[in-house]
Order: structure tokens, then C-alpha cells, then sequence
């Protein structure tokens, strides 16, 4: 704090000294340096001077309760200033290539428990390193790009129920399942056999049915359906 400061306090009634001496210094006491530090911890918390001598200066201003006000204030600003360095770390880090952010940060809306709960039936299914390479894939397109592939897939999965009233054989649905195939390709190499067992479980598995009956009622069903007949129908020669 500078002279200047305390000089300008005296003046507009903010800080007092308790007494001068004879050369005309300003003699400041105990009271004196707690006030200060109370100016001091609301100017911190963005009131103006004047608001500050009007709060400080009422008959019945509690220091100690001022302090405890001051001390939860300024831990929740604490709290902010953390998680604001840790997400500038993050950026800082990812721009330089060193992105460490974590897996469960792209399950949004998810508890730890369901994304753990999915993570070990991928490792079931497909063992531990599908998982490790579908993640380090997803991790690699960052946040944006995770989105942009979310919103392909939902794209497919719409027009999919918009063309449930044709056959599961047509070529408009059978080309929505060529572009889903190609589509799940971007969180690894899939097998035709993996494919398969993904489109049944669409019907299939409770969570992945509730996940297609929320776009069309019978879409989970016409989805398993359309998957089995892409890899019933006869190939055309030259065609995978």
C-alpha cells in the first residue's frame, strides 16, 4: 500500500490515522491495520471506495463476520481461477500436441460409472487394445471434431427413420448402411463380423434400442434388419 494511498484515505474518510507525530507522519494502530485489510479484501471483491466506506462505516459492521463473508468469496473465486488454469493448460498443451485430456471427458452426460460400465464391455467384446485404439482415435480429433463425427452419425440414424417406409431391401436404406459401415470405421477397423454383431445389438441391447426409439419407435428393429440384409444380399462383382 502505497503513501499516496493512505494519504488519499484520510482524506475522503476511509482510514484515519490514530495519531500523527511531530514531524506530520501518520501513526496507523491495530484497529487501523485491520480496517486496511478489509478496504483492501473488498476493493479484491470489485466494490467501489465509496461503497466500501458506506459498509465499513455502519454501527453495526462486524469485522469477524465481514472476514468469514470475504474468506467463502474468495474460495469460490479460488475455485473458478483453478478450473480456468486447468482448462488453459489443456488448450495449451493440446496446440502443442500434448494433449492429456481425459477419455471420460467426451462422454457427456454420462456418470463415471456408466462410462466404466461401457468401457469394460467394449473390452469384453472386443478386447482391451479395440478399446485403447478407438479412444486414442477420438482423443486425436479433439472435442470439435468428436462432434462433427457425433453429427454424421445422427444425421445417418435420422435418414434411416425417414426411410423406414421402404424396405429394408431397398437401395436407399442399403445405402445408409454402406455410409454407417463407412462411418464406424472412423473409431477403428471394424470386421464385417463386428459390424453384425453391432447392428443386432442395436435391437438388441435395452441401451442401444431406448438410444433409437427416442428418433422412431421401430427404428431399432429396422436398423438390425437392414444390417442383416447388407451382409445377406449377394456382392456385385468387384463390390466388398
Amino acid at each position: 500500500m502505497s503513501v499516496r494511498t493512505l494519504h488519499y484515505y484520510d482524506q475522503i474518510g476511509l482510514l484515519k490515522p490514530e495519531a500523527h507525530t511531530a514531524s506530520g507522519y501518520r501513526l496507523y494502530g491495530d484497529a487501523a491495520v485491520v480496517r486496511l485489510q478489509q478496504i483492501m479484501f473488498f476493493r479484491e471483491l470489485g466494490f467501489s471506495l465509496e461503497d466500501i466506506r458506506r459498509i465499513i462505516t455502519q454501527p453495526d459492521f462486524n469485522v469477524l463476520e465481514a472476514l468469514e463473508a470475504h474468506r467463502t468469496l474468495l474460495a469460490r473465486r479460488s475455485e473458478r481461477i483453478d478450473r480456468l488454469l486447468a482448462t488453459v493448460d489443456k488448450t495449451i498443451k493440446k496446440l502443442k500436441g500434448e494433449t492429456d485430456m481425459d477419455i471420460k471427458e467426451y462422454y457427456q452426460g454420462f456418470s463415471d460409472e456408466q462410462v466404466e460400465e461401457y468401457r469394460q464391455e467394449v473390452r469384453e467384446r472386443w478386447g482391451e487394445d479395440k478399446l485403447k485404439d478407438s479412444e486414442a482415435r477420438v482423443l486425436k480429433m479433439g472435442k470439435e471434431g468428436f462432434a462433427e463425427l457425433q453429427a454424421h452419425g445422427g444425421a445417418i440414424f435420422q435418414a434411416m427413420a425417414d426411410n423406414m417406409a421402404k424396405s429394408t431391401e431397398s437401395p436407399e436404406v442399403q445405402q445408409l448402411v454402406a455410409k454407417w459401415r463407412q462411418w464406424l470405421q472412423n473409431f477403428g477397423p471394424y470386421p464385417d463380423e463386428a459390424v453384425l454383431g453391432l447392428g443386432r445389438g442395436y435391437s438388441q441391447d435395452p441401451r442401444f434400442a431406448a438410444f433409437f426409439r427416442k428418433i422412431h419407435n421401430d427404428l431399432p428393429e429396422f436398423f438390425t434388419r437392414a444390417v442383416e440384409y447388407y451382409y445377406r444380399k449377394p456382392k456385385q462383382p468387384g463390390k466388398a
